[in-house]
């Protein structure tokens, strides 16, 4: 490799960034330095997915490129003791961890990832399955109680698809505000259909002070609706929310006067500056949950 001047560390990032992907591995032959900052950018988010596992195996990218990885996208893997291990092992100090419909995802195994990242996450985000969609892990309480403890420096915490119980969200305030200032600003609970209006308002309780973002599906059943989002909005004023209302959403079932309600939501919105209102005819598709992450 060339011998090249060296330049200060936020000049080269800077430059780094702004160089195309596909030209980063041409730039990291130069020299020695100048491969440390592209592959510092090249690797600074790993993204897992079925297509390329095998790839990342053979030829061990994980162990060769982790030490550069901050940001870990793993979706729709079937995870086995090997590819558990290699995580656990190969992975460090990351600042985002986003798992999205993965199977085989067990206590012990997320706990202890956990754990190894507490001190430097700051995001999280959980994606379950559907009602219908078989083989992906379903995240429960007791899955995710564990874990709690280990999310006292996540500061956006995204726990979709769960079939998570009112129970569970005062354990989390609990834990968030144990010894310690909370960290959380933000929480979107997006298609957690069993959660209801009373569960939720555990939230919003003094103790967890620090949580700002909101993000909340629209759920008649469980009171989780416009009375209830407008209510938070008005006495809450100092909170952002996000309201997703969908026509069509868990099996086969369909929201009656979805117009009624879309309306409905958006005067709410159109009344306080702190709302955000989503409509959609379905919940959300594969490509875009991982787009939306990706």
């Amino acid at each position: 490799m060339l011998k090249v001047r060296s330049l200060p560390t936020n000049i080269y990032i800077t430059i780094f960034r702004n160089i195309p992907i596909s030209q980063l591995p041409l730039v990291s032959r130069v020299c020695k330095e100048w491969s440390e900052h592209a592959c510092s950018v090249l690797y600074h988010r790993i993204v897992i997915t079925p297509s390329v596992l095998t790839h990342f195996i053979q030829h061990r990218l994980l162990q060769k490129y982790s030490s550069y990885c901050k940001k870990l996208i793993v979706f729709s893997i079937n995870l086995t003791e090997q590819h558990k291990s290699l995580l656990l092992k190969h992975t460090h100090d990351l600042n985002d961890v986003t798992l999205l419909k993965c199977h085989n995802l067990d206590e012990e195994f997320l706990y202890s990832f956990t754990k190894k990242h507490s001190t430097t996450m700051e995001n999280l985000t959980l994606w379950g399955p559907r009602s219908f969609e078989s083989g992906v892990t379903i995240l429960t309480d007791g899955l995710l109680k564990p874990c709690l403890p280990n999310m006292l420096n996540v500061r956006h915490l995204s726990i979709c698809a769960a079939n998570i119980s009112d129970e569970f969200l005062p354990l989390l305030v609990s834990s968030l505000t144990s010894d310690t200032v909370p960290s959380l600003i933000g929480l979107d609970l997006t298609e957690c259909w069993k959660l209801t209006a009373f569960g939720v308002a555990e939230l919003f309780s003094n103790h967890l002070s620090s949580l700002r973002n909101v993000t909340l599906q629209y759920h008649n059943d469980n009171d989780i609706d416009a009375e209830f989002f407008e209510f938070l909005a008005s006495n809450f004023a100092t909170h952002r929310f996000e309201y997703f209302v969908t026509k069509n959403y868990l099996r086969n079932k369909v929201l009656l006067n979805f117009d009624k309600i879309s309306n409905d939501l958006i005067s709410i919105a159109n009344a306080n500056q702190n709302v955000t209102v989503v409509t959609r005819e379905n919940v959300w598709t594969d490509d875009e949950i991982f787009a939306k992450y990706c």
